[in-house]
């Protein structure tokens, strides 16, 4: 069974990429119908710095299996930023992925299971008398934010506060002016610094920030700045990607043929529903490396200490890798998508976005089976990000 529109190839690749052109950003099939006409390694000079995309499956999974060449420590953005904490390189990576691998094991996500549909519902309870409401701002944001929140062991009674810092936080990343959020990302980082400090005061807890804040590598603590950075990626991580998946898949299913009654119906599975979710429609649509020595794709040089685009929008659409790729098909078999990343920094948290898709879909059948669109919302804004900021809808 498929779904979905299929765009004429030929029209797209008639113009040059443009990842901040006003028609990919409304829609980025656009961008990976272009990438996957042109050059394998395809120089992109309409940013400064300018970089290298790589958009072929193959090309994009051998990449980042390829953690010597292609590294992490210069920022997952196109600027050359220092990257701490889980963003780091081995040997510094494998400590602080080793902190944090205890809270996000299959068994004690399932744990987090009762909890997650306690949120939902209360969430949903909300919304229940409303005739019109936000799916973005009244479920799919606030339901990450505080289970994460919950995680690490921060309050969570300011919802707007940290929608405003992970905003700024993901356009931060991806801006050619980065200083333009500083004071938004400052206060953020004050904030979470005054967590660490309560917490190494009250000493040994079972929360993940307490856990960080106390830990030493070699004998010393971590310092402030990269407790501030570690702390603030898994706050980000953790609610951002999480929010699109949601909102990204009832879009889907809402305005795809009858997936949605289909889907009430329990003629669909769920995690077929998301994992076709998440490969036609990654909340990340790529994430950049730094070469560390020359590389060459397909006789293109990629010169060492550049930046290169992982983009999983174009792999998780390459016609080599999947059948009728820019159909929403939701039987698949073979390749699997590249949107949690592959490798040494495979997305950690996968396992908890996917049960967070999980648990609201279901309650949502369940509560609101005459959900529909009231309109086709409003786009996330960085480029690297794909989304609904804004998802109006009714259920009466």
């Amino acid at each position: 069974m498929g779904y979905g529109e299929t765009m004429d190839l030929k029209n797209a690749l008639k113009k040059d990429v443009d990842l901040l052109g006003s028609e990919e950003l409304r829609d980025p099939s656009i961008t990976a119908s272009k990438l996957l006409g042109q050059e394998r390694a395809y120089f992109y000079d309409k940013f400064d710095p300018p970089f290298f995309i790589l958009s072929r499956y193959e090309d994009v999974n051998s990449a980042l299996l390829d953690a010597e060449t292609y590294v992490e420590g210069f920022g997952n953005g196109p600027n050359f930023q220092p990257a701490q904490g889980i963003l780091s390189d081995a040997p510094h990576h494998t400590f602080t992925r080793g902190l944090i691998q205890r809270d996000f094991l299959v068994k004690q996500i399932s744990d987090l299971q009762p909890r997650l549909e306690e949120i939902v519902q209360e969430l949903l309870d909300a919304v229940a008398s409303k005739t019109r409401w936000d799916l973005h701002d009244e479920l799919s944001f606030p339901l990450p934010v505080i289970i994460i929140c919950e995680i690490l062991g921060m309050p969570t009674d300011d919802i707007k506060k940290f929608k405003r810092w992970a905003d700024a936080s993901v356009a931060n990343m991806c801006a050619e002016d980065p200083s333009e959020y500083a004071d938004e990302l400052a206060e953020m980082g004050a904030y979470i610094l005054e967590q660490i400090h309560l917490k190494r005061k009250a000493g040994k807890s079972s929360d993940l920030l307490s856990v960080m804040a106390l830990a030493k590598e070699d004998g010393k603590y971590m310092s402030d700045d990269e407790l501030v950075s570690f702390a603030g990626q898994i706050f980000v991580a953790g609610n951002e990607t999480t929010t699109s998946l949601i909102s990204n898949l009832v879009w889907r299913l809402l305005t795809i043929g009858d997936l949605w009654n289909e889907f009430c119906r329990d003629e669909i599975d769920v995690d077929d529903a998301i994992n076709e979710s998440l490969r036609f429609d990654p909340p990340l649509l790529g994430l950049f490396k730094t070469t560390s020595r020359d590389v060459e794709v397909d006789g293109v040089t990629i010169p060492s200490n550049t930046k290169v685009m992982m983009h999983y929008g174009a792999a998780n659409r390459d016609p080599q890798a999947f059948s009728e790729p820019n159909t929403f098909k939701l039987k698949r078999s073979g390749k699997k998508m590249l949107s949690f990343s592959v490798g040494l920094h495979v997305c950690i948290g996968r396992e908890l976005a996917k049960l967070e898709a999980r648990v609201t879909l279901m309650a949502l059948r369940q509560r609101y089976p005459k959900l529909r669109l009231v309109n086709e919302g409003e786009r996330v804004g960085p480029f690297l990000f794909w989304g609904r900021s804004k998802l109006p809808v009714t259920h009466q």
